[in-house]
């Protein structure tokens, strides 16, 4: 419901704006695919693409997808494994520690566990991206629209772009998250995409391939 009040601001039922304004025609995304006029008020969350729509994994480097985790999975480890360590040979000191070494491995082990947890994702993500940079190919994409993805960042739900890209199997739109809360690109604009099976990053104008 979030998404379609933010690009559905009159809260129209998505049958009231299926037909293109300016055409009539039918519409099956937020561009009319007969006159190319752009549909403000239809949800992208709502339509049923015209052409096949690929959910892909962004493969471009960024706070959230990497600096994020390795951050937090540093944090973790840091404090948790010195306290392990600790933990293994704090009976053999006697006295009032005598039997916290048990307390303190059961404790400290699923700090461990996030930690690594945390760092094997900043791992995959870079992983992917080199993927995507050795590998890709470059498509010129039209960007549809925007819809909310499922993740939130500081209570703000974060943003998936649609695009539509020519490819070698004919034209499919791919949704892609885009780690950030910005709608950074304008819609109906073109795009360059670097794309490779699922995964797929936007690159900047200013980037040379």
């Amino acid at each position: 419901m979030d998404g379609i009040r933010l690009n559905n601001p009159q809260l129209k039922k998505p049958e009231e704006v299926r037909n293109c304004p300016k055409c009539g025609a039918r519409l099956l995304s937020e561009v009319c695919q007969f006159c190319g006029t752009y549909i403000g008020e239809v949800a992208t969350g709502d339509l049923t693409p015209e052409y096949p729509l690929v959910e892909c994994k962004n493969g471009k480097l960024g706070f959230w997808n990497i600096g994020f985790p390795f951050m937090f999975g540093g944090i973790f480890l840091a404090v948790s494994i010195p306290l392990f360590i600790i933990s293994l040979f704090i009976d053999d000191f006697g006295g009032e520690t005598k039997g916290m070494g048990k307390f303190m491995t059961i404790i400290t082990i699923p700090f461990m566990l996030i930690g690594i947890v945390a760092i094997i994702v900043g791992i995959r993500a870079y992983l992917r991206h080199l993927s995507v940079k050795k590998s890709g190919v470059v498509r010129t994409g039209v960007v549809y629209g925007y819809m909310d993805d499922t993740v939130a960042y500081n209570g703000v739900n974060a943003q998936k772009i649609k695009i539509l890209l020519d490819t070698s199997e004919g034209k499919k739109f791919i949704l892609l998250p885009l780690g950030t809360t910005t709608k950074p690109y304008e819609v109906n604009s073109e795009v360059q995409v670097m794309l490779m099976g699922d995964s797929a990053m936007i690159l900047d104008k200013e980037i040379k391939w």
